[in-house]
């Protein structure tokens, strides 16, 4: 068996059909996005809350600055 694509009435690919074996081999790296993928690691936002915290910035005055300078006239 091999690899089978679900296409829906446009020839857009929704789906994909593949054998159990290969399901087995791959699914906890396919369900576990914890994990390291393709030698990268994932990114976690969570880990730079609060970064900020001891710069003694206003961030709202730092927050228009960045606004303002994507404003074109």
């Amino acid at each position: 068996m091999s690899i089978k694509y679900i296409y829906d009435s446009k020839g857009k690919k929704t789906g994909v059909v593949i054998p159990i074996e290969m399901w087995n081999e791959n699914k906890s790296k396919i369900l576990n996005g914890h994990q390291k993928q393709e030698g990268k690691k994932v990114f976690k936002p969570s880990k730079y809350r609060g970064i900020y915290h001891d710069l003694n910035l206003d961030l709202e005055k730092e927050v228009k600055k960045l606004r303002d300078e994507w404003v074109r006239i």
